[in-house]
């Protein structure tokens, strides 16, 4: 059982710990009263010795760090990856770097890597079982015919590092993604997937080769460090005799083998985290994790109180969430939330009217539903990533690279991450040492022009990098023609992914950690509601993400629905929401 504890208690220092904390509870605040706790009293410390902190994100870091104020050089505050880079890969990786063919000199960091179409073809055509592919899955046929290259690239996109069953950690691929694109549906066939799985790890090879790390990567050659150097366990535990990890159910599973590493001896570790708030399946997290994970004496605890939410917003949320029903310590009364049936962007101004012109933060599932609310486009919006059908239809690389990374460089300076802008140039860029400086003087360029082609066609921005940025092959008639004729650099504009986003309009994974006085969930479709009505949080990942931004709203809640049929008006009007029909 469970310690029920408040935001404001303290536990015992020298014990691993699980707290258990819904949205709103203050994990935060107590977190910080721990770690403060931890540095004034405990007698492990001396001089040199830090309390590691990992939290999700670089936002939540500089939360922390700005709440812990002058304490916070006692404390190691990041994420996980950035810790594991600097205290495990950069200093030892040197280690195994040949068993991998990583290019140590060349390492920069780590970095969100996107497979490439070259490297795809350049993989398969030198494959070891190359001459064992068959019709119609021969070498030829991958690597020129379209849809085999779209549904490669999809399935290799999946690349993940996994435990099988003999505990080992391996490279592996999710056989679902093996389809195109645009037919969503299987094209690579059992055979051909046993044979290319054989090798997948040259894949990775040719990127480890050019110093290229993936943030898997990172968790990848941590684990193996430690398991073949455990003298690094020991450096880590003097250096780090406390270690707590915020927002735990969104780890890797190689994280969590990490975590049971170092705390096995010495150091003390805390998990604070909500398996209910679990909405990382894509990268591996797994809600069951948190439960799960366990070290000798660990002593559980749990926050069942609210102090964000309103009373009317805490009742929809212990609807959604009967088995751990929160309590409403501020009791402060609200409005009720209400379902606005409508257009998107009329919804969004019936919210602003319901709350008197207060600013409103809209949350969605989808990047490109949340880049198109910030741009005011109700019509036209792309339903799939059109840099995938770029990167698939353009066989010209050179102006198919260009004209993406023109794209998202100036989309990025726009959201004001002018690192990720001029990195987005740089990685194009042939003379790497005057990368930077031609990359500031294209990025300056094209921000100053925004208006003279952010409301054209795609074609028309072609036109625009080719004369000011750099001279790219013409378009030939045909299909690639039209592709251009046919799309605008809006729609692909709102394809780009602002990984830290802090705007108004925002998607959901990017909120986490966050709160708002007033929130709009915004759902593409009305059967996106089943959370509201039959609430399945424990196997349902998607409830939980609707569950975690409406755990963001403090005073308003709205929520965004197309359509609303008689039968779901009928169960909603046995529950704490008002609907407003949208003429």
């Amino acid at each position: 059982m469970a310690t029920s504890i408040t935001s404001d208690d303290l536990i015992p220092i020298e014990q691993h710990f699980r707290v258990s904390a819904g949205p709103g509870a203050g994990k935060t605040h107590w977190l910080i009263n721990h770690i403060k706790n931890v540095l004034y009293t405990s007698s492990r410390l001396y001089k040199t010795r830090k309390v590691a902190c990992i939290t999700y994100t670089n936002i939540a870091v500089e939360t922390i760090l700005t709440r812990l104020g002058s304490s916070s050089d006692r404390v190691e505050v990041t994420t996980i990856h950035s810790f594991l880079y600097k205290h495990i890969v950069k200093p030892y990786v040197k280690f195994i770097a040949d068993d991998y063919e990583l290019n140590v000199n060349r390492i920069d960091g780590h970095d969100e890597v996107t497979i490439s179409r070259g490297r795809i073809i350049n993989w398969v055509t030198n494959h070891p079982k190359a001459s064992s592919l068959s019709h119609p899955y021969t070498v030829n046929q991958l690597t020129r015919l379209e849809d085999n290259i779209a549904a490669l690239t999809n399935w290799l996109s999946k690349v993940s590092f996994t435990f099988n069953s003999t505990d080992n950690l391996v490279i592996s691929c999710d056989r679902k993604y093996a389809y195109s694109n645009e037919a969503n549906r299987r094209y690579l066939n059992k055979r051909c997937l046993d044979l290319l799985e054989t090798d997948l790890i040259s894949l990775k090879k040719e990127y480890w080769k050019r110093g290229i790390l993936h943030h898997d990567d990172v968790l990848f050659f941590s684990y193996q460090l430690l398991v073949r150097y455990p003298f690094i366990l020991t450096i880590l535990r003097a250096k780090f005799p406390y270690f707590y990890i915020d927002e735990f159910q969104d780890s890797n599973p190689i994280q969590v083998r990490i975590l049971k590493m170092i705390g096995q001896v010495e150091t003390r570790v805390g998990i604070i985290g909500d398996k209910a708030q679990s909405i990382y399946g894509f990268q591996g997290a797994d809600a069951s994790q948190f439960e799960a994970f366990r070290l000798d004496g660990m002593t559980d605890y749990q926050m069942l109180d609210n102090r964000r939410s309103t009373n009317q917003i805490i009742d929809c949320l212990n609807l959604i969430r009967p088995g751990f029903m929160q309590n409403k310590v501020n009791d402060m009364n609200g409005e009720i939330p209400h379902i606005i049936v409508g257009n998107t962007k009329s919804a969004l101004n019936k919210g602003k009217e319901l709350c008197s012109s207060d600013i409103i933060h809209s949350l969605s599932y989808k990047n490109i539903t949340s880049n198109a609310i910030k741009k005011e486009m109700d019509v036209n919006v792309p339903t799939n990533n059109l840099f995938k059908s770029l990167s698939e239809k353009d066989s010209n690389k050179e102006r198919q690279s260009l004209v993406s990374a023109c794209i998202k460089a100036t989309e990025y300076a726009m959201h004001n991450r002018f690192k990720e802008a001029l990195k987005e140039f740089e990685k194009i860029l042939s003379n790497k040492d005057t990368a930077r400086k031609e990359a500031l003087k294209h990025l300056t360029l094209l921000v100053s022009r925004y208006y003279e082609y952010s409301n054209g066609s795609l074609l028309d921005f072609h036109a625009f990098v080719s004369t000011n940025i750099k001279a790219v092959s013409a378009l030939r008639a045909g299909g690639i023609q039209d592709f251009y004729m046919n799309n605008t650099y809006k729609q692909l504009a709102v394809c780009v992914n602002i990984i830290e986003d802090n705007s108004l309009h925002r998607t959901i994974h990017k909120s986490k950690g966050d709160e708002f006085d007033n929130v709009m969930l915004v759902v593409d479709k009305e059967a996106d509601l089943s959370f509201l009505f039959s609430p399945n949080l424990d196997n349902n990942e998607d409830h939980r993400v609707f569950y975690v931004a409406m755990s963001r709203a403090k005073n308003r809640l709205f929520i965004s629905t197309p359509t609303l049929s008689a039968a779901n008006r009928a169960k909603v009007a046995v529950m704490p929401f008002a609907i407003h029909d949208l003429p």
